[in-house]
């Protein structure tokens, strides 16, 4: 089973950081903490929607 989506207090941030992102990078880094919350996504939904292999989201984090 699938774990719940943890980080709410921080999605409104993560979505700025969707419109402010420079490189390709930054933009997944974004969409990975996004996605899940905001649409339900899986880890793995989430990977494949932004590109990358599973071990990309998990270990993504947005710097501060």
């Amino acid at each position: 089973m699938a774990r719940k989506a943890r980080g709410r207090d921080l999605l409104e941030q993560a979505k700025g950081y969707l419109s402010k992102a420079k490189t390709a990078e930054e933009l997944r880094r974004a969409q990975a903490f996004v996605m899940p919350l905001e649409f339900g996504l899986s880890m793995e939904q989430t990977a494949r929607a932004i590109g990358v292999s599973l071990v990309g989201p998990a270990s993504c984090a947005i710097d501060s």
